[in-house]
């Protein structure tokens, strides 16, 4: 979390962009290690939270077990994105049903549309609108996963509608 009155520019910047509808879906916080990514990371996931305009986060944390590896992600955000939303809830139940293993082995884009962009659908909102806060991609064991990961969500980001 950033210390009182500190990172008050790019929390600004970053609130800006959340709220101005725009066609980039996708925000890159980059920075040198010790920089403060993750403390602004987490003072907007507290921030729009506390507002209920959050819908799920993910902070991977080197060497700390289920935070370390990529096989946690899409699952914890989407068990965040039901918490979030009855409508959201109700597709996820419908879908581990349907596919109980789905999360386990499955390929990353497969995982990301039923587990997350079916869900948010579902609430009737712009995928846009939903803000999803993932940080330290860099800090995960699953360097070759997270890099399709990346380009998963880059492919999801350029369909049209969502």
């Amino acid at each position: 979390r950033c210390h009182l009155g500190t990172c008050l520019e790019v929390i600004a910047e970053i609130e800006k962009w959340i709220t101005d509808s725009n066609d980039c879906h996708i925000l890159w916080l980059n920075g040198p290690a010790g920089s403060g990514k993750s403390a602004i990371s987490q003072t907007i996931a507290e921030h729009y939270a506390a507002q209920k305009q959050i819908a799920a986060s993910f902070f991977f944390s080197r060497g700390t077990g289920w935070r370390s590896t990529i096989e946690y992600l899409i699952p914890t955000l989407a068990y965040q994105i039901s918490m979030f939303d009855p409508a959201a809830k109700s597709v996820l139940i419908d879908t581990m049903r349907n596919e109980p293993n789905l999360h386990h082995g499955q390929a990353l884009y497969h995982q990301l549309v039923k587990l997350l962009i079916n869900p948010i659908q579902a609430t009737g909102l712009e995928l846009s609108k939903i803000t999803i806060i993932i940080d330290a991609l860099d800090e995960c064991n699953d360097k070759g996963l997270i890099s399709k990961f990346i380009k998963a969500i880059v492919d999801i980001s350029n369909t049209p509608n969502l």
